[in-house]
């Protein structure tokens, strides 16, 4: 490349007519080695800062990425955070209308169970009564027996039924059949029906005056669909029936 260069300098001289010396040529030939030096390096720097051009663009989508992909779960993060937050919302307003309504529940229950109290220990009163009156009942029933027996057994009365001369004629000497006590039935008692499908075997007893086997009897062939069922299953007779249809139910 030299070569042409210095071949380009001599037509140049020659074309302008003049004639330049040695050490001028020279001085110029090193002139343009340092130019030509200075644009390779020009030239390798502009490269090397192409090269870093490129680098920084590559950082750049990089980071742009990055930023991209932060912003992206950063928002994710919030709209799950929102969700939570609307989901715990939720959830507090259900606990208290649960809260509400076992409230309200708790107290029903409470008012039920002060009813039940009260009318067990109405029935535990009138149970004790009629078992006294009816304690009182027999004793008197068995004192009447006991004079009737005594009075039959008078030695001055004849044992064939004969009077004696001068006696009253006695119409018998059989004494008078004693009275047959039954248990009194339990009065009607006011609130409730007693479920006859539900009710236990102690509460059909106490309500309802029912005998123990009856009252078994009644649990072991539920369910009924009809309160006369009682008595289409020969449970127990129509007379009892009549006595306690309008203190039972038969609803399911």
């Amino acid at each position: 490349m030299k070569r042409w260069v210095v071949i380009s300098i001599v037509l140049l001289m020659g074309l302008s007519g003049c004639m330049v010396s040695k050490s001028k040529y020279e001085a110029s030939v090193a002139d343009m080695e340092s130019a030509k030096a200075e644009l390779e390096k020009s030239r390798m720097h502009q490269e090397a800062l192409e090269e870093q051009i490129r680098n920084l663009k590559g950082l750049n989508e990089k980071v742009s990425t990055d930023l991209e992909t932060m912003t992206t779960e950063v928002q994710r993060i919030k709209e799950g955070r929102k969700n939570e937050h609307t989901l715990l919302e939720t959830r507090e307003r259900e606990l208290d209308q649960e809260k509400e309504q076992l409230t309200s529940k708790l107290r029903v229950v409470v008012d039920q169970y002060q009813k039940v109290k009260a009318q067990n220990k109405a029935l535990k009163e009138t149970v004790l009564r009629y078992q006294k009156e009816l304690k009182d009942t027999r004793e008197s029933s068995v004192g009447s027996t006991a004079g009737v027996m005594k009075a039959s057994e008078n030695p001055g009365m004849p044992k064939s039924g004969i009077s004696p001369p001068g006696a009253s004629p006695i119409v018998s000497s059989k004494p008078p059949s004693p009275k047959i006590v039954t248990s009194p039935t339990l009065p009607k008692m006011g609130g409730d029906l007693v479920n006859i499908n539900k009710a236990p075997v102690s509460d059909l007893v106490l309500t309802l005056g029912l005998t123990r086997e009856v009252a078994e009897e009644v649990v072991s062939n539920r369910p009924y669909r009809l309160r006369g069922e009682l008595v289409a299953k020969n449970i127990i007779p129509k007379t009892t029936f009549d006595e306690i249809k309008d203190r039972i139910t038969a609803s399911p």
